[in-house]
């Protein structure tokens, strides 16, 4: 029986930019589901976007995964912003495994850092960003979220790119200033085997940051690709990365196959 996976997009994008790596998971035996978070679906405009909060992702999600009807509790895998939603979630559903790849990271982590800063910098600027959609350059985006692919794959990534909640940047840039806490993640609830993706060239979520998000999940593993740069979900290394995923879920799934507990 496949292994149920939950793929989650990150900001800007929607589930087709998964694709590659849903494709890859898939050759290596997983169910995996991809879905588009709510006011991102490409050839219409979706001004409420702007408003939207993390919770009203991550509520979405939750009743996503519960339409699923799956035998077995999911693995959620989670890129940039999605690896911070896939968090939120982890603490407060059960989950199989928790794979969070160039991960935004929850309250308590200081992710303004200068590189983050200069690609957010002219959003962050605007008046009432928090409250309106935001979308980045094609200049900001080819230096910031797909640097060092080629130009032609740069563009394709950007051709497929939605406008984004301002309330969802700043709950995640700002968390201190939330007065309801939405990106609180408590470690101690999320209970599955944690896996964690790093970038060395990662211009949005950088290293240190991905580091203080791997060090709050007690056994967490980290792997760090001193090469790559924030999209790793479509790069020349994705193909391997899922093999590696797979590689780490294999031995969580021979136990829970015969009823031990997760830890290895």
């Amino acid at each position: 029986m496949a292994h149920p996976m939950v793929l989650i997009h990150g900001m800007w994008c929607t589930g087709a930019h998964l694709a590659r790596l849903a494709d890859a998971l898939r050759a290596r035996g997983f169910d995996c589901r991809v879905p588009t978070l709510p006011a991102h679906e490409t050839g219409v405009p979706h001004p409420e976007v702007g408003s939207l909060s993390l919770a009203d992702y991550a509520a979405f999600l939750e009743r996503y995964i519960a339409d699923q009807n799956f035998a077995r509790p999911p693995t959620l895998v989670g890129h940039s912003m999605g690896g911070l939603l896939a968090q939120m979630l982890a603490a407060r559903l059960e989950v199989f495994a928790l794979v969070l790849l160039t991960p935004a990271s929850p309250a308590g982590i200081n992710a303004v850092r200068p590189a983050p800063l200069v690609a957010f910098f002219r959003v962050l600027m605007r008046p009432g960003f928090w409250k309106r959609p935001h979308k980045p350059s094609w200049a900001r985006v080819r230096r910031s979220a797909c640097n060092g692919l080629p130009t032609e794959k740069q563009r394709q990534i950007y051709a497929g790119l939605v406008e984004e909640s301002g309330r969802a940047l700043a709950e995640i840039a700002f968390w201190w200033a939330d007065r309801k806490r939405t990106t609180r993640v408590d470690p101690d609830a999320v209970g599955c085997p944690v896996y964690v993706v790093a970038a060395g060239r990662d211009r949005l979520t950088p290293p240190a940051v991905v580091r203080k998000v791997a060090a709050r999940y007690r056994g967490a593993q980290l792997r760090l690709y001193p090469q790559r740069s924030h999209w790793v979900i479509d790069d020349e290394e994705t193909d391997e990365m899922a093999g590696e995923i797979a590689s780490w879920l294999l031995p969580y799934e021979q136990r829970a196959a015969r009823g031990l507990p997760m830890h290895v």
